[in-house]
């Protein structure tokens, strides 16, 4: 190993190859050894699923089959239709980047004064894994950041070509209800966006998420509310009507929302209706409230010497903590609504759980087949050669960047669960 030791140190972080993720499925397989949500949503994914190249990520949709199934009639005479019903969904890249920087110092006095060929070697392999461990824990946490980041204040940086954060999982999954969609309760844009993804939420009612609503204080085997007058938390007007439930209740509710079944026939025009991917995502007040609603139901499928309720799940559905959501300010802040039909203000910051409007606990029902990070071909976790600071000659830095955004295909199949007193004033 001739050289000084920072020379020989430089050329063997460099000599690691050009791509610091040597394929996509790589990635994949390493980010599902940790237990945040950003990773569930890549697992058991395919490199054809989540890398794209192109200068923005694509998809097509179908909104609307624009029915020509008619009857008719012998001798009948017909007027054909060519029905254009495909949109096409154009999102552009975001750019996410991190490094690992040693000085001089770090390698010269690990290099150790006259020691053997080996001992160097070991020397610099750990401090290559320590670099490369603490560059990796805080590009997983960044992304885990990421995808709770708020939507409060961010629609330009989010939805705009020129905008610097990726789309996060509140964009397509709000509790904000789209006035008068056809469909029924829906959750609509963010509060203070315009499209989602560059599609008019106004002109596509199923470009919406579906919404359930429970009680916190009410029973958990209590009767639903029919609840008319409540105010919509993006407008503080547009008094729409829905239906209250206990916490179970609304998850068979937003169950049988979220399943889509095919016919029996055709089946290949159809989406398949596996629900391997889907999983539920809440904070610790979420879980903590689903094992007690459990217990209160006197749920007898546990030990009766234990009185734990681990890894709980609904329909085979698991309940994942997310500890994001303990702190996140991402849901409508404002005075706390205690009778569903309480005058409220338009929403306009964003609050905790329990510092929004609707105090409790939120339930994220995430189809991740329609959900996923997708990645740039050509910037999938590059590591770039070894850079010197010109302000800090005793400095090096070496940058890994990655080019992606978050993907939805379909928010129909997306969902929450969300509190709103069930009393009225």
């Amino acid at each position: 190993m001739a050289g000084t030791p920072i020379q020989t140190f430089n050329d063997f972080m460099n000599a690691t190859g050009p791509t610091y993720i040597t394929s996509a499925d790589a990635v994949i397989n390493e980010a599902v050894k940790n237990t945040y949500a950003f990773s569930r949503l890549l697992k058991e994914k395919t490199s054809e699923a989540t890398v794209q190249g192109g200068n923005e990520i694509r998809d097509v949709i179908m909104f609307d089959d624009s029915s020509t199934y008619d009857h008719y009639l012998p001798n009948d005479t017909f007027n054909w239709r060519n029905a254009q019903t495909l949109d096409t969904i154009r999102v552009p890249w975001r750019f996410s980047i991190d490094h690992m920087a040693w000085t001089d110092h770090e390698v010269e006095l690990n290099a150790g004064e006259g020691a053997g060929r080996d001992y160097v070697k070991s020397q610099y392999k750990r401090l290559k894994r320590a670099k490369e461990q603490r560059m990796w824990t805080s590009l997983i946490n960044g992304f885990e950041n990421d995808l709770w980041a708020t939507t409060f204040g961010n629609y330009s940086n989010m939805e705009s070509s020129g905008g610097r954060l990726p789309y996060s999982l509140p964009a397509f999954i709000t509790e904000v209800p789209d006035a008068g969609n056809t469909l029924g309760l829906r959750g609509g844009k963010p509060i203070g966006w315009t499209n989602v993804m560059n599609i008019d939420v106004s002109t596509e009612d199923r470009w919406t998420n579906q919404i359930s609503y429970y009680d916190p204080d009410m029973a958990y085997n209590a009767a639903k509310v029919e609840a008319t007058g409540i105010n919509n938390v993006g407008t503080g007007t547009n008094n729409y009507s829905a239906t209250i439930f206990n916490l179970i209740a609304a998850f068979d509710d937003m169950f049988l929302k979220c399943d889509f079944q095919p016919p029996s026939t055709k089946q290949e025009y159809f989406e398949k209706p596996a629900l391997n991917r889907q999983m539920i995502l809440c904070s610790r007040l979420g879980l903590n409230q689903y094992k007690s609603a459990l217990r209160s139901s006197n749920d007898t499928l546990v030990s009766y010497q234990d009185a734990a309720y681990n890894n709980p799940a609904y329909s085979g559905i698991e309940l994942m903590y997310c500890s994001n959501l303990d702190t996140a300010a991402i849901f409508p802040g404002g005075t706390n609504r205690t009778t569903y039909n309480q005058d409220i203000s338009e929403s306009t910051t964003g609050a905790t759980e329990s510092a929004a409007v609707d105090e409790g606990a939120r339930y994220f029902w995430v189809n991740g087949n329609y959900l996923t990070p997708i990645y740039h071909a050509r910037r999938y976790f590059e590591k770039h050669d070894v850079l010197r600071h010109p302000n800090q000659p005793f400095t090096y830095v070496q940058v890994v960047d990655c080019w992606w955004n978050l993907f939805c295909n379909s928010r129909q199949r997306q969902g929450i669960v969300a509190p709103l007193d069930s009393s009225a004033s």
